[in-house]
C-alpha cells in the first residue's frame, strides 16, 4: 500500500532488504518501517545540535511544547562520542487496503512533518525571546557608591 501511495504521489520509493522503505519527498528523506498495517514514518537526522550548546534548555522546552500538539513527534538521540545530538521526527499511521484515502492521508502526514519543524522553530524562537526579556528585566547586580 505504501509503495503504491508514494508512487502515486510522484515519488520513487526504495525498498530495503529489511522491508523498510526510503523515499525523498519535497526535498526531505523519509524512512518508513512497518508492523502489520501500521507504518512508522521517520524524518531522520534532519538537524543536529551539540550537547553543550548553550541553547539546549530552550531547544528541549521547544521540543516539549511542539510534542504537545497532535501529530508528528520530535525525537532526539543521546549524544554521540563527539557530543552531537540528532533531531528526528516520527509519526505512526495505519494504511488499510479498504481505505480509499490512503494516498491523501499519507500526503497529509508527510506534510505534517514540515509543519512540525516550523512549529519547533517558532517555539524555540519564543523560548529564546522569553529568556532574553527575562534578562533585560533583571535588576543589575551590585551598586555603585558615591565618594562625596
Amino acid at each position: 500500500i505504501a509503495i503504491s501511495c508514494l508512487t502515486e504521489l510522484g515519488c520513487q520509493p526504495e525498498v530495503y532488504k529489511d522491508g523498510s522503505i526510503g523515499v525523498n519527498y519535497q526535498g526531505e528523506n523519509f524512512h518508513l518501517e512497518f508492523g502489520g498495517r501500521y507504518a512508522r514514518i521517520w524524518d531522520p537526522m534532519w538537524a543536529g545540535v551539540k550537547g553543550e550548546d548553550p541553547d539546549m534548555p530552550q531547544i528541549k522546552e521547544a521540543m516539549n511544547a511542539t510534542n504537545f500538539n497532535f501529530g508528528a513527534t520530535v525525537v532526539m538521540t543521546a549524544p554521540d562520542e563527539d557530543g552531537d545530538i540528532g533531531l528526528h521526527i516520527r509519526r505512526d499511521i495505519m494504511l488499510h487496503p479498504a481505505c480509499p484515502d490512503n494516498v491523501l492521508i499519507l500526503k497529509a502526514v508527510l506534510y505534517s512533518f514540515f509543519d512540525t519543524k516550523k512549529q519547533l522553530r517558532l517555539n524555540f524562537l519564543q523560548k529564546k525571546s522569553q529568556q532574553q526579556q527575562g534578562k533585560e528585566l533583571r535588576r543589575p547586580v551590585g551598586f555603585t557608591q558615591s565618594n562625596e
